[in-house]
């Protein structure tokens, strides 16, 4: 018994935890050193004191409902994190298990305490949230810059497409004034893009089957469409985002083969269909389709021999792409661009 008292008193004087006895009101009965080390007082001292003295007013209401409850048997242990006042008026957070011991009759003797000194790993964790802190406000100020950069970008291509327009009001030829016009459909496609990415919630890609609607529409309208004559299908699925140096290539591409559609595939009143299908692939390959159903193509067709500015953009674009570009023209056009994002 001796031997088992002193193996006993030794795990408790020189544990590496606070460990202490305390009373069923609060009263430090006894203490281990460590214990004395975290407070900064002698054992003497704190014997003339109860828990409720040295602990922070804001975590002494939560301690006290467990204790409630560890003496109603509803609990038989319980661990928080809470503040204790050291002895020079320091504040020091420690890690508090608390269970009890019962005479053998049942009725509560006192609680054994072990408190481990955390404040090393509080610091560390206030340090971590001022540093996410920190990291949020230089990311939303970022958005907002990125924002801004989308938005002006945006402006100055606008700006380009009215200076276009106004210098097209002295184009007497035609032809002259055609190619104005498409450079001016260009820019604002690539406007578009930039509208787009000013507009979406992640600021590094844009919903493409939403831009391909609004693209398709304004095209539309440029070429003065009649809706009735020639409709549009749109076959795109719902998550195919694409970054910057994608999407403005990629619609480059759309833009270049649905205004081919628009000008050559239905001669005079020709009735017809412009077919627009986006899907992926093993999650990281894209295959984008333009078809119609028009008067398709020449016989000895080749559109690396063809000197049309179109033409080359497309095949240009998607090389740029690093994508491979098949065109079928036998039934109507049917333009495949399949690349890697």
């Amino acid at each position: 018994m001796r031997e088992s008292e002193q193996r006993f008193r030794a795990a408790f004087h020189q544990a590496a935890v606070g460990i202490a006895h305390v009373a069923i009101d609060g009263r430090w009965l006894l203490v281990n050193q460590k214990l004395c080390d975290i407070l900064g007082y002698i054992p003497e001292e704190l014997q003339l004191l109860t828990f409720q003295d040295i602990t922070h007013p804001d975590d002494l209401n939560a301690d006290l409902k467990y204790i409630d409850q560890i003496l109603a048997d509803n609990i038989q242990t319980y661990s928080i994190e809470k503040r204790y006042f050291c002895k020079d008026s320091s504040i020091v957070w420690v890690h508090l298990t608390v269970s009890l011991m019962r005479e053998p009759s049942g009725e509560p003797k006192y609680f054994i305490s072990v408190i481990e000194d955390i404040s090393e790993r509080q610091a560390a964790l206030r340090d971590r949230k001022q540093w996410e802190e920190q990291i949020q406000a230089s990311l939303l100020e970022k958005e907002v810059l990125l924002k801004e950069i989308y938005h002006r970008v945006k402006n100055n291509l606008q700006v380009i497409s009215s200076l276009l327009n106004l210098q097209s009001a002295y184009i007497k030829d035609e032809h002259d004034l055609a190619i104005f016009r498409q450079s001016q459909q260009r820019i604002a496609s690539m406007a578009l893009v930039h509208e787009k990415l000013y507009q979406s919630h992640d600021l590094a890609r844009i919903n493409f089957g939403e831009y391909i609607r609004d693209l398709v529409a304004s095209l539309f309208t440029a070429y003065e469409v009649n809706e009735d004559a020639i409709a549009l299908r749109i076959n795109i699925e719902d998550q195919v985002f694409l970054g910057l140096d994608t999407a403005i290539p990629c619609s480059l591409i759309i833009h270049e083969l649905v205004s081919n559609c628009l000008k050559y595939a239905f001669p005079g009143d020709r009735n017809g269909t412009i077919y627009i299908e986006i899907k992926k692939k093993n999650d990281n390959q894209i295959t984008l389709i333009v078809s119609d159903d028009g008067i398709g193509l020449p016989a000895n067709f080749n559109f690396k021999k063809i000197a049309s500015l179109g033409w080359q953009l497309v095949d240009a674009l998607t090389n740029q792409l690093s994508g491979n570009l098949n065109i079928q023209g036998t039934m109507g056009v049917e333009c495949q661009v399949t690349f890697t994002i």
